[in-house]
């Protein structure tokens, strides 16, 4: 009978120490780095769920908001066809949200820095998908003006830029230090 006491001790100790804690939504939607009206609706169906189940969650709709951008893109690529000002544009923002490089990309490599436990790698890689947005759409080279987009790309991109920022105060949170900045 100790020996099964023993067993269950055990098993409970290891598995607290593997349990990931459940955090408020509040916690992750009133970061300053987060647009807190689109965090509370992306996330308030998961509220009591614990980080990595949120983190998941949002990774697939991350990934989904990407995949509805690329194919804008392609979409005013070929709209914007005999503008080759624009047509540049479009195109180096499909370069910036496409595989094999861009945010589909790194969305992928967030997940799998998730799965095996590297928050910092996730960090990181949300911090990625960040600066593709602001490339796209702010031009951040030097001395660049950004394109005077009309199209519905910046408003596709901000949201794929603040569902990544959603996942960088996850990441924070998961490697227990929430006084990273941006």
């Amino acid at each position: 009978m100790s020996r099964y006491i023993s067993l269950v001790v055990f098993v409970l100790c290891v598995a607290s120490t593997y349990a990931i804690k459940v955090v408020d939504i509040d916690t992750i939607c009133k970061d300053e780095n987060v647009n807190t009206s689109l965090c509370i609706t992306l996330l308030k169906s998961k509220q009591g769920a614990d980080l990595l189940t949120l983190a998941q969650y949002t990774i697939d709709v991350l990934y989904t908001e990407v995949n509805n951008t690329v194919k804008l893109i392609k979409t005013l690529i070929h709209q914007f066809d005999k503008d080759p000002t624009a047509k540049s544009h479009y195109r180096e923002c499909f370069e910036l949200f496409a595989k094999p490089n861009g945010a589909a990309a790194d969305v992928e490599a967030l997940e799998n820095k998730m799965k095996g436990g590297d928050y910092d790698g996730m960090r990181e890689m949300a911090l990625f998908i960040t600066a593709d947005y602001e490339s796209c759409i702010n031009d951040d080279s030097p001395g660049a003006i950004p394109y005077p987009d009309k199209s519905l790309l910046p408003k596709y991109a901000k949201v794929v830029n603040d569902i990544a920022l959603i996942l960088f105060v996850i990441s924070k949170i998961l490697m227990g230090n929430v006084q990273f900045a941006i």
